[in-house]
């Protein structure tokens, strides 16, 4: 009896010892459940700007639950509070988090983008705001930290308040100095003040991460590698989130300065000059009324800036600019054009990106003088030396839409260049039916507003805040609420005139002419109709051709090209490359670049994807340059490059072209940065280095490895040392 119940009693403590087993099993990486703690700062104002960061850290995580089956549970609370739970194993992250002295032997996710808002405390509500009291007289301390000196300095330069700013290594001693009297208000994230301290403004959107303890950096890691390999498969993924989030939570925290609030009450009406008028855009009535979208969007500024404006009218784009540089006008809708006719005259931020669509003949014929000749319509002064130098044609204006298509048509121009949002309201194309538009090739114009010279430079500022402050889906309903279709007898007969008479006579004439046809040759007419469905499918047919050919030709232009860059992307640049090799005489040579470009991820961080966007832009064209145009330039993603040449060549000339492209890059310049673009290169040689694609990669991989391993900024030829 003592047996059994023995035995019975080393089964149950069996049982009980894997009950723990199988549930951490369960848990594992598939499956596992986050606790992430959502630092909540003391005397939050802006709650949607804040509540924006947070969605944004929130879609990266669900992003990363798609491909780990991660469950999370979101707890809010003051830093203290997530700190200490954090500490207690209660919580497996908490954020944002600025990385600094205070946090020092905590460890960060290293890959999500987060953000955080910087805010101005002071000990109470009581007395004048700190902007309006004397620089002078106020001291604001601050935890060092690079980027919240940097953002502190800014926003007092911008408001052109330069009081004291006081350093310390941690929130205690800052805290203690604020409660004495020592310092008058503090800058932070409210990562380190107390709940009853008084937040006065949150002025800057910073960078943050997530941050755990030292024994969850395997967890630590695990979430990094999954945000690098959503990155990775989805590149535009981070930059979708922070144009739907943070650019949103910026827009928030936009606030007028005091000298701008000072200017805008003591301002007149701003003339805003236009061109004859080109609706849907903009229409200046007799009576002094106008209408159209860019009226709606100076209304909406109005609203934001308290600016207000009148308009006046200028006979031609080359009037125009003379009225800016005059003073005649003070602003009007323009395209940055880098040419004389604008230079002397403040740009604001782009308002919007008009679209603009591809327009020819559908049998793509034209006269053999107007190989890349384009038309567009007048109406957007600086848009013909923007597209001339986008889209490498020579291009015209005429004084209207439809003498632009009218050109298209007799094939005076290939192409024209014709605002959607006009095609979109005036139906022009439904009666061209031997022109078409070139889906895979629309256009994006930036339309800015240009500020005349004898304006002061504030205005600058006070028109960027406001276009920052612009709802986007506002600005959108307004295009789409002028851009309605307008269809009418009117302006049918206005436009076509010959047309609809001739066909108001058919329109009379055809009842008795098909009543003649039906008495006297039924029969006739039955095979006719026959004849016709079979011409009628047979035309189907070949459009259905035509648009399947079109849909090939630009699904493989995309296909092997990278859009950004316009270069080759990886699998293009592979294909031609072992092409190229398996066709090399002999006694051929060749050359192999691999182009990193060094510290890209901290500028993208520190300014913004489309400053990174700027730098790729600028070093491809450099790449363009440099190389000859039988060259093969490709971009692999990222910030790596390659390159690949052929013909009479040798070591020291490829050392040269490596060397003058080290030392070019050196050259460029990102504007509103301080950041300095520097490359290392790896070469390798056909055929002394290897004969087919991935002996030649290999090696050039090697030697980019040796450069970057010694410092960057220098090329290295396989089998030789670095060079700078």
């Amino acid at each position: 009896m003592k047996k059994f119940f023995f035995t019975l009693f080393t089964l149950f403590l069996t049982i009980c010892s894997c009950i723990p087993a199988v549930r951490a099993e369960e848990v594992g990486s598939s499956g596992q459940i986050v606790r992430i703690g959502l630092v909540d700062p003391p005397g939050q104002k802006d709650e949607f700007a804040y509540r924006m960061l947070l969605n944004q850290l929130r879609g990266y995580l669900s992003e990363v639950s798609k491909h780990k089956r991660w469950q999370y549970v979101y707890e809010s609370g003051t830093y203290q509070e997530c700190l200490a739970r954090l500490m207690r194993g209660e919580l497996d992250f908490v954020g944002p988090v600025q990385p600094g002295v205070t946090t020092a032997g905590m460890s960060f996710v290293g890959a999500v983008p987060n953000w955080t808002l910087l805010h101005l405390y002071r000990p109470d509500d009581s007395g004048a705001p700190l902007l309006s009291r004397a620089p002078e007289n106020v001291t604001v301390g601050i935890i060092v930290n690079e980027v919240n000196q940097s953002a502190i300095s800014f926003f007092m330069k911008k408001n052109e308040w330069y009081a004291r700013v006081r350093p310390f290594t941690d929130g205690a001693s800052m805290m203690a100095a604020l409660r004495s009297g020592e310092i008058d208000a503090v800058c932070d994230s409210g990562a380190h003040v107390e709940p009853e301290i008084y937040l006065e403004q949150s002025f800057a959107v910073v960078p943050a991460r997530l941050m755990t303890t030292p024994d969850k950096q395997a967890l630590c890691d695990e979430l990094t590698d999954s945000v690098v390999t959503i990155e990775t498969l989805n590149p535009g993924f981070g930059t979708s989130l922070k144009g739907k989030y943070v650019d949103r939570a910026l827009q928030a925290i936009v606030r007028p300065t005091e000298k701008a609030k000072r200017f805008v009450e003591a301002a007149t009406e701003l003339r805003v000059a236009f061109l004859p008028d080109f609706l849907p855009f903009y229409e200046l009535r007799k009576d002094g009324t106008a209408d159209g979208l860019y009226l709606d969007i100076l209304s909406l500024l109005s609203e934001s800036s308290g600016l207000r404006f009148s308009f006046c009218r200028a006979e031609s784009e080359t009037r125009l600019w003379t009225m800016l540089a005059s003073g005649e006008a003070d602003l009007a809708f323009v395209s940055y054009a880098d040419e004389a006719t604008g230079m002397d005259v403040y740009y604001t931020s782009d308002v919007r990106e008009e679209e603009f669509s591809v327009v020819r003949r559908r049998d793509g014929k034209f006269q053999p003088y107007a190989k890349d000749m384009a038309v567009m319509p007048a109406g957007f002064p600086g848009a013909v030396q923007y597209l001339s130098e986008k889209s490498r044609k020579q291009i015209r204006t005429t004084s209207s839409v439809e003498a632009c298509l009218d050109d298209v048509e007799l094939g005076v121009y290939e192409i024209a260049y014709i605002p959607s949002l006009y095609l979109r309201q005036e139906n022009t194309m439904f009666y061209r039916t031997n022109l078409e538009e070139v889906g895979y090739e629309v256009v994006e114009l930036p339309v800015a507003l240009a500020i005349s010279p004898k304006q002061p430079p504030i205005l600058q500022n006070i028109l960027n805040r406001a276009i920052l402050r612009l709802d986007k889906n506002e600005v959108e309903r307004l295009a789409l609420e002028n851009g309605r279709p307008s269809l009418s007898l009117a302006y049918l007969m206005e436009q076509y005139p010959l047309r609809m008479a001739l066909f108001l006579c058919l329109m009379l004439a055809g009842p008795v002419v098909l009543f003649f046809v039906i008495s006297r040759n039924r029969l006739q007419k039955k095979q006719n109709e026959i004849l016709r469905q079979k011409n009628k499918d047979l035309e189907i047919a070949l459009q259905r051709v035509e648009v399947m050919r079109i849909s090939r030709d630009g699904y493989k232009l995309e296909s092997e090209t990278d859009r950004l860059t316009e270069l080759y992307n990886k699998i293009e640049f592979e294909n031609i490359v072992r092409k190229k090799l398996e066709t090399m005489p002999e006694g051929g040579m060749a050359a192999f670049f691999i182009i990193d470009m060094d510290h890209f991820k901290e500028a993208n961080d520190t300014y913004g994807h489309q400053c990174g966007d700027e730098i790729l832009k600028k070093f491809s064209a450099l790449l363009k340059e440099i190389f000859r145009q039988s060259d093969c330039l490709g971009r692999f993603g990222g910030d790596e490059f390659v390159a690949f040449i052929e013909g009479d060549l040798t070591r020291e000339g490829v050392e040269r072209k490596a060397k003058q492209l080290v030392e070019a890059v050196r050259s460029i310049e990102v504007e509103n940065t301080d950041f300095h673009i520097t490359i290392s290169l790896g070469v390798a040689m056909y055929p002394e280095n290897g004969a087919n694609y991935d002996y030649l990669f290999n090696a050039a991989d090697r030697a980019l490895y040796q450069v970057k391993t010694e410092g960057r900024d220098g090329y290295s030829v396989a089998s030789s040392g670095v060079c700078r």
